[in-house]
């Protein structure tokens, strides 16, 4: 058995040291760089050679006119930007911990932010970084998703904004009817596609190389992976890809993000904005975001989903994998082993309610999977909530790469629980129960323990971290994860004992003791599930 290897730290720092430029080096350095726009100053690099580029825009700020439109290019600027502070946030709701209320937040929020160790020729592999949120929430300014960790290990690290919510993904008849491809939504896909265009153009000013570009992000940046995976939009802008706990490939429905069609999301629009009385774009795009965002809020129904829509998505993303229509390029994926327990936080029903709910006839022949004895209902409970809304489907999104991509899949289970304090996710939530849950590995991923003040962080969660970063750094570099001192991960493989690595205390690989209960929940879903979503149908104008 392997356990965590102790002689991570002295590994890490070796190579560490390895990617840090020298004074020397430093001294060459150019102090502006003319990108997209205009020029830009170069902040002054840290002691250990960081230089960290904040809030550089890489569209069009999608206001007045170019609201639900497609990213649109950057005007230019005179003189020179400063990129030292971050741009704000995209609209939404303060929150804490995604976009706190001293943060700023603005329509014009279609920002990124770059660390790296070094500047142009030093063609080094890119990460571009896509947040969760279920894409309502959240901003490339979280300090969890800070890229010194990374950088340090010869990456260039991008994180970015996307809109959001009703902002980034609404869908009405009269949007579509003007749009020149007949759809509409998937304006916040539409700005991850556009952030990747920008680092074609621009990354390799930053030390980066655009033919080495990785895309990854958690939850519902997880599920936007996914979706460019599957977008010919997208095709050529990136070579990896690493999904943490979100897929697109979930049934579309009350708080899932699984695509969905263009018919279901106009009608959804098209009573939005008659509560608004707005009944034409033009309308719409008079009324001011706050008011957006609070009758969406009111309607109670999410404006968040991935559109089949014929232009970014052109079928549903299953039969795209299936007819080999999409992008096939390495993917690590996974997700955390407690992922349903955050879920607790509300009403979450009785194990027999929960499986009806979920998979209505053929919930019977699951229940064997969970209950072993009366004292494990609750956690049965959250395993079946989290396998439900995380795990399953993204299994089934790393199961579609396997059964019809041709490049290797590596999958992963997430089993540390963060050491947080109680009264983190309010003062009504045992966190004795929290287990790891949903998002707990991001820290981990980014090694940035430090960003999380509260927590009672120990050496073993570091040396976690500082492993789990080598193992996400080797992906991005190779495509591979496995490296030097490292225990072996092997590929996904279900014609052989499926294997994946566990992550934790314990860092090895394992047979997938999940497997058979996936599977047995994808017949059940295959059994019930109503058809996938199509593409418009163009000849009536209507969509099907």
């Amino acid at each position: 058995m392997n356990h965590l290897p102790r002689r991570t730290t002295a590994i890490v720092g070796l190579a560490l040291a390895a990617c840090i430029p020298t004074f020397a080096q430093a001294a060459h350095v150019p102090a502006t760089l003319a990108i997209d726009g205009g020029a830009v100053a170069i902040p002054t690099a840290g002691p250990d050679g960081m230089i960290t580029f904040k809030g550089i825009p890489y569209a069009a700020p999608p206001v007045g006119p170019l609201r639900w439109r497609p990213s649109a290019p950057l005007p230019t600027w005179n003189g020179v930007r400063s990129a030292t502070q971050f741009g704000p946030d995209c609209m939404q709701a303060p929150s804490e911990t995604s976009s706190p209320a001293a943060r700023p937040r603005s329509e014009d929020c279609l920002y990124l932010n770059i660390w790296t160790t070094a500047l142009t020729g030093a063609k080094r592999p890119v990460y571009l970084w896509i947040h969760g949120g279920g894409s309502r929430v959240g901003s490339g300014a979280q300090p969890e998703f800070d890229g010194t960790a990374l950088a340090r290990q010869g990456i260039v690290v991008v994180t970015i904004n996307y809109r959001l919510g009703a902002l980034g993904f609404l869908s009405t008849s009269g949007l579509s009817a003007e749009s020149g491809h007949g759809a509409s939504g998937n304006y916040g896909l539409m700005d991850d596609i556009a952030a990747l265009q920008w680092v074609q153009r621009n990354i390799a000013l930053f030390g980066g190389d655009r033919a080495r570009v990785t895309i990854g992000g958690e939850s519902s940046g997880s599920v936007s992976t996914g979706a460019l995976m599957a977008s010919p939009l997208a095709r050529g802008l990136f070579r990896q890809v690493i999904g943490e706990s979100g897929s697109v490939f979930r049934l579309a429905g009350f708080g899932s993000m699984g695509a969905t069609s263009l018919a279901a999301e106009e009608t959804k629009g098209d009573a939005l904005a008659h509560s608004l009385g707005a009944e034409t774009p033009d309308k719409l795009r008079a009324i001011p975001a706050t008011a957006i965002l609070a009758a969406a809020d009111k309607s109670g129904g999410y404006f968040n989903l991935p559109v089949v829509d014929g232009y970014v998505l052109p079928d549903a993303p299953l039969r795209l994998f299936a007819s080999h229509r999409f992008n096939d390029v390495p993917l690590l994926l996974g997700w955390n082993a407690q992922e349903g327990s955050l879920q607790t936080a509300g009403p979450l029903g009785t194990l027999p309610q929960l499986l009806d709910r979920y998979y209505g006839p053929g919930a019977k022949p699951l229940a064997h999977f969970y209950v072993s004895s009366k004292s494990d209902d609750l956690q049965a409970e959250i395993t079946a909530a989290g396998d439900n809304a995380i795990a399953y489907p993204t299994w089934k999104w790393g199961m579609a790469q396997q059964r019809f991509g041709r490049q290797p899949l590596f999958v992963y289970q997430f089993d540390r629980a963060p050491p947080i304090p109680q009264g983190n996710f309010g003062p009504r939530f045992d966190v004795g129960i929290a287990g790891a849950y949903h998002g707990a590995e991001i820290s981990y991923a980014f090694d940035t323990l430090g960003s999380r003040p509260t927590w009672a962080v120990t050496r073993d969660d570091h040396l976690i971290a500082q492993t789990m970063s080598r193992y996400w750094a080797n992906f991005i570099k190779t495509g591979n994860p496995n490296g030097a001192g490292l225990p072996s991960w092997p590929r996904y493989e279900p014609s052989k004992t499926p294997r994946r690595m566990a992550i934790g205390l314990d860092i090895r690989a394992t047979n997938d003791s999940d497997y058979s209960r996936f599977a047995a929940i994808d017949a059940a879903h295959t059994q019930n599930d109503p058809p996938l979503p199509g593409p418009p149908d163009r000849s009536g104008g209507s969509p099907r």
